[in-house]
């Protein structure tokens, strides 16, 4: 059986054959900065309001607050998949010196994606003048996409060592996925497109239509009510979810040894 599909099928029965378990560790962290930046008045902001200065300040403390709490979250999915571990209460165990670590490969992940994407991004450019065609500008932005996103699954092995203790270098974690690397490319584009379709459909259902000013000129904007950005953050969860389920998948398999299902 293709390695890519068996890669995807072990991730979507690891997310959604511990739904439960999976709502008690990461739910909650990653709703209270949803909800707190509701709370702020994103969702006016959203609809094109312009936010005040105080907003601002508070916008940027839920960006820490984001930041925590995925890796608080991240942290404990990844050590419930590999070892089992699950708290009793409505969030998990605080385990600073294992999220502190899983920050800072992040981060180190981010940058080299950064880099890379930086590069490409040169190279398109210098291609879509050369052609200036429309079509290959599109083709070349979704092969973009797509590569800053296996680029960031080869490398992010390193996360879920981070989150078990283990000192796993971005170089080691290239080098376990060079043998499967063109598989991982089927879970990542099913995942984008399913996840794509979904967020349309919650769009098409729950969107509106406004119209605001930008630069003198009236502008008009699909956009979320509280219900759909509700609902949507519900979907973004979930998908948070499968994506780490891809990287504890994969170093399950390739750096511990075990089989995918």
């Amino acid at each position: 059986m293709d390695y890519g599909y068996q890669l995807l099928r072990h991730v979507v029965q690891q997310v959604f054959g511990n739904l439960r378990q999976a709502a008690q560790l990461t739910l909650v962290l990653f709703l209270l900065p949803l909800v707190a930046f509701l709370a702020l008045g994103g969702g006016g902001m959203a609809m094109g309001q312009m936010p005040s200065g105080g907003a601002v300040l508070g916008l940027l403390v839920v960006v820490v607050l984001s930041v925590v709490c995925y890796c608080w979250g991240a942290v404990a999915w990844h050590r419930y998949v590999l070892m089992e571990e699950i708290g009793g209460g409505a969030v998990p165990a605080w385990r600073g010196d294992r999220i502190a670590a899983y920050f800072w490969r992040a981060v180190a992940v981010m940058l080299v994606v950064i880099l890379a994407a930086f590069g490409a991004t040169v190279v398109i450019g210098i291609a879509v003048g050369i052609t200036q065609s429309g079509g290959v500008a599109l083709l070349l932005g979704i092969g973009l996409v797509f590569g800053i996103s296996w680029l960031a699954t080869r490398i992010g092995l390193v996360l879920p060592a981070a989150a078990v203790g283990v000192r796993m270098t971005i170089g080691e974690s290239w080098a376990a996925t060079r043998p499967v690397s063109s598989q991982i490319l089927l879970p990542l584009i099913v995942i984008a497109l399913v996840a794509g379709l979904v967020q349309q459909a919650i769009l098409l259902v729950f969107g509106q239509t406004v119209s605001f000013e930008t630069f003198g000129m009236m502008q008009e904007q699909r956009v979320l009510t509280l219900p759909g950005q509700l609902v949507n953050g519900i979907v973004t969860w979930l998908q948070l979810l499968v994506n780490l389920a891809l990287m504890t998948t994969l170093y399950g398999n390739l750096i511990e040894g075990r089989q995918l299902n």
